[in-house]
């Protein structure tokens, strides 16, 4: 418990470019927030790593958006250059299933997922990489909005019920 916690000490004190938000019982890595960042950014698409570049900077200036988290996702895929028309669907299902296909999740894409970790409600977030594949952990840039006036942090979720999917259009 001891070393999770220092995990997380560490993760928070080093992350420079953004806000870390993790469960104390789940390390990550033996990564930096920035590491795991850059290693994101450099294997990703273009268009994934525009949206991934356009996050980061708008999570280091403790950006708000009012609304939800939605709002706040639309509008990073707006900054980086993809409008509604600039956006491909990939996946169009509904809350009950049927899922997609875990794998076929790549860096950038948009989700919108069953938030176990906040009443198996709905939510919407963009997916940065893959901490523990086996379990579906995957570290996500998450917006709370609402009136909370909370700027977006990175967070672990389990990924295992995603059933709407968007990706930047490649050119």
């Amino acid at each position: 418990m001891i070393k999770n916690f220092i995990y997380l000490l560490i993760l928070v004190t080093l992350a420079s470019c953004g806000t870390f938000s993790r469960d104390p019982g789940q390390p990550v890595n033996d990564k930096t927030a920035e590491e795991i960042l850059d290693q994101a950014e450099k294997s990703a698409t273009p268009g994934g790593r525009k949206v991934l570049e356009v996050s980061r900077s708008m999570i280091a200036s403790q950006e708000i958006i009012i609304g939800g988290c939605w709002d706040y996702i639309n509008g990073v895929y707006n900054r980086a250059g993809f409008p509604d028309s600039a956006r491909v669907t990939t996946y169009k299902s509904k809350f009950q299933g049927p899922y997609f296909k875990s794998e076929d999740i790549t860096t950038g894409d948009w989700l919108y997922f069953v938030n176990h970790s906040f009443s198996e409600s709905e939510h919407s977030a963009i997916f940065v990489t893959w901490t523990n594949f086996d379990t579906r952990e995957a570290l996500m840039v998450s917006y709370v909005g609402g009136k909370k006036k909370k700027p977006a942090t990175y967070k672990l979720f389990k990924l295992n019920k995603v059933y709407n999917v968007f990706r930047p259009k490649e050119n």
